[in-house]
């Protein structure tokens, strides 16, 4: 069974998110090999915010040297979501003093995998039309929390485009971000 399921269907089209536990019985990930890839990352494909020790290693589903279990849930997606391009970016925060980035949306869907450490994960509701997509400067006033759980390694939750979230390290943490990009809405035709 792959860990696209059935279920997890029915279920995003009846709460518009999901969350659940991967388990740990395909991906074996350690510190070692992930401090190894955010080391030999290539420059160019490096982003994030060194100030809040937060970075982000985009196109880390072209790298042959991602785990290859991460590998082939990029090529699952790409099945089940056939008409859409998929990504994966990898994030990583270090230290107990790391910032992610505050309460956004996203244009994309995003299946969020928690990976090593841990971290605070959110889900907003706008509380007025024509927000931005970013409130990194202020308007927390402008949202309401839903959701909020302590996401532990392998937990997962998928995010609908348009969704606002927060993903804040408690801790050193890595992270992985599946995007479903572009049109069409996979809603429509999942």
């Amino acid at each position: 069974m792959t860990w696209v399921s059935a279920k997890f269907d029915k279920t995003i089209r009846e709460k518009g998110h999901y969350q659940w536990r991967f388990g740990d019985r395909n991906l074996d990930l350690d510190w070692n090999q992930m401090v190894n890839l955010f080391d030999n990352h290539p420059m160019d494909k490096i982003g994030g915010n060194v100030n809040k020790m937060n970075y982000t290693l985009l196109q880390f589903e072209k790298r042959p040297s991602a785990p290859s279990q991460l590998l082939n849930m990029v090529e699952q997606l790409k099945k089940k979501f056939h008409k859409n391009t998929i990504s994966l970016i990898c994030f990583g925060s270090f230290g107990k003093t790391a910032k992610s980035f505050n309460i956004h949306r996203d244009d994309m869907d995003v299946i969020y995998m928690q990976g090593l450490g841990e971290v605070d994960f959110s889900i907003w509701d706008a509380n007025k039309p024509d927000l931005p997509n970013n409130l990194d400067h202020g308007g927390r006033e402008d949202v309401t929390q839903r959701f909020k759980k302590r996401f532990k390694k392998y937990d997962i939750c998928w995010i609908p485009r348009g969704t606002y979230h927060l993903i804040q390290p408690v801790g050193t943490r890595v992270g992985f971000s599946f995007g479903v990009e572009g049109k069409p809405d996979p809603a429509t035709y999942i």
